[in-house]
């Protein structure tokens, strides 16, 4: 065996352990969670205000936790994939609406409320579902992140376009507007595309190369770590951004400063086949 292999073993190792570990985690969760819904519905005798309140964090914090757990299971299927896509077909507004479904409890915790807008709902296409479900799913996520706290809503919006899928994501404040929170980041960047008149999109796409140079030049804090609030939102963006490449796509930022921006995730489309409802 080379040394190689063995690398790669140790490596294939560690990520079933992890996700071993992480599963059994959800045993004691579902535990807590259950016994805390019995207590929280008098079962057992009537609960005073405080004792309620607390049995209500509790919940809480659980349903936070599995999903945290169930985030961590979710990457470790995916870094076991292999390069080559495997195309299936997919619905892709259902699996959106899983999706939302799925960030649901951390959208609460964080206090925004999501929105899926539009989209062809008669329509199955081939793509790799692990791929696209974790490129989209972490990039709402960051999304969402980065809303967290400031009474604002995160929409997102699909459409097909001469054989893609475009999915946009943005904030929507009901008196800042429309924008990405994070944009300023990108701000030399998308003032440079503002000056091309070339480009009416006024769009410009981020590669992983420059997504990594803006995110570990200007996050970072006094001592080089990551401020943890900041680093799994723009970390979380940036395999948003490695997974749509790996599928053939893109990421991009669209719009102007008057308009607000919004995150445009790219993936062409080959032989995809529509269907009616019957």
């Amino acid at each position: 065996m080379t040394k190689k292999s063995i690398t790669q073993s140790d490596h294939s190792v560690k990520i079933k352990l992890l996700t071993l570990l992480t599963q059994e985690l959800l045993t004691p969760l579902t535990s807590v969670m259950g016994m805390a819904s019995v207590l929280n519905q008098g079962i057992y005798g009537p609960l005073t205000d405080k004792q309620r309140e607390y049995v209500e964090v509790i919940n809480e914090s659980s349903r936070y936790l599995r999903s945290l757990v169930e985030e961590i299971i979710a990457l470790a299927k995916l870094e076991g994939k292999s390069e080559t896509l495997d195309k299936t077909a997919v619905d892709l507004k259902n699996l959106c609406q899983q999706i939302v479904r799925n960030l649901e409890v951390e959208a609460a915790h964080l206090q925004v409320e999501i929105k899926l807008l539009g989209g062809p709902s008669d329509r199955i296409l081939l793509l790799d579902k692990a791929v696209v479900e974790q490129a989209l799913h972490n990039l709402i996520l960051s999304v969402i992140q980065s809303a967290a706290g400031s009474g604002s809503g995160v929409k997102i919006h699909l459409s097909e376009k001469q054989q893609e899928l475009n999915v946009a994501v943005w904030v929507s404040h009901p008196i800042l507007g429309d924008n990405l929170p994070h944009s300023q980041l990108y701000s030399q960047q998308l003032s440079e595309v503002q000056q091309n008149h070339s480009n009416s999109l006024n769009r410009w796409q981020l590669t992983l190369s420059e997504l990594k140079a803006i995110i570990f030049n200007k996050i970072p804090d006094k001592t080089g770590a990551f401020a943890t609030n900041q680093s799994r939102e723009m970390l979380g963006l940036l395999l948003s951004c490695q997974l749509a490449e790996k599928h053939g796509g893109s990421l991009s930022v669209q719009g102007s400063a008057e308009l607000g921006y919004r995150y445009i995730m790219n993936i062409p489309l080959s032989n995809p086949v529509e269907i009616y409802n019957s």
